[in-house]
């Protein structure tokens, strides 16, 4: 979940700016396959479902959503993961 929200948090503090989404994703993609490629046997299967994940999770559904709230201070992780409207963050 941490991982989700913070994608939220990345669009909260840019200001929505298309150049930081798009540099921030640049720089989180490169590391999720180096750390990919370290921990996999047979990292090259990975590659590809691997980044169209990372790319729904940074850029789109509730859990950026729940991540821009946290950043604006709207909502705070006390209230649990259950958002009403939202359902539950994942």
């Amino acid at each position: 979940n941490n991982t989700l929200a913070m994608a939220g948090m990345v669009a909260a503090l840019t200001n929505e700016s298309a150049t930081s989404k798009s540099v921030y994703f640049a720089h989180c993609t490169s590391e999720m396959i180096f750390i990919t490629h370290l921990l996999t046997e047979e990292p090259e299967k990975l590659a590809g479902p691997l980044l169209a994940d990372t790319y729904v999770t940074l850029l789109k559904g509730r859990n950026a959503w729940y991540g821009q709230m946290l950043a604006k201070g709207e909502l705070s992780r006390d209230m649990g993961d259950s958002i009403k409207g939202k359902g539950m963050i994942q």
